[in-house]
């Protein structure tokens, strides 16, 4: 049963995809923020706003939310699965030793299982946090005069080896 938070986020979620597709990308990115405001685990909400951030080429933007939504999606799946334990303490408590012997368990008793949407947020944060820390620098402009088209580059002074075609040997 789908709980009052999810109703609110699911509800943000359709309204922010359609503003997306009329092209209102600012609305879109604020029904999506409170999509996620409603409900960190959903991760749908949370991707639709990175793919906002790539198309705006803003990736500093882009990694601070990714970082965002990976400690948030997190710390909600840490949530869920608390309240699951409080609900069904007997099937976790006779399931737990074999769970702990197969590796499924943490030091901390938390299941191991990786979400692939935290999996590919890493990935993407590792290589954004790459390309921004390789981005070229934007070099300054040059004088006008320095490159005109009928000037022809500075040569060396013909008082000089080279020009003179001479050698000391």
């Amino acid at each position: 049963m789908a709980s009052k938070k999810n109703i609110k986020s699911d509800r943000h979620f359709q309204d922010a995809l359609s503003l997306e597709k009329s092209g209102e990308l600012a609305g879109a990115l604020k029904r999506y923020q409170q999509a996620v405001g409603a409900d960190p685990g959903n991760a749908k909400a949370w991707s639709r706003q990175m793919i906002l951030y790539r198309k705006s080429k803003t990736p500093l933007q882009e990694a601070k939310l990714i970082k965002t939504a990976i400690s948030s999606y997190q710390k909600s799946i840490r949530s869920d699965h608390d309240s699951w334990l409080k609900q069904h303490r007997e099937k976790a408590d006779s399931s737990r030793e074999l769970a702990g012997v197969l590796g499924l368990l943490d030091a901390d008793g938390t299941p191991v299982k990786e979400d692939p949407a935290i999996g590919q947020w890493q990935t993407r944060l590792y290589l954004l946090e790459y390309r921004i820390k390789n981005a070229r620098k934007k070099k300054a402009k040059k004088h006008s005069s320095e490159t005109s088209p009928g000037r022809r580059p500075k040569t060396q002074k013909a008082g000089s080896k080279k020009a003179s075609g001479k050698s000391s040997a």
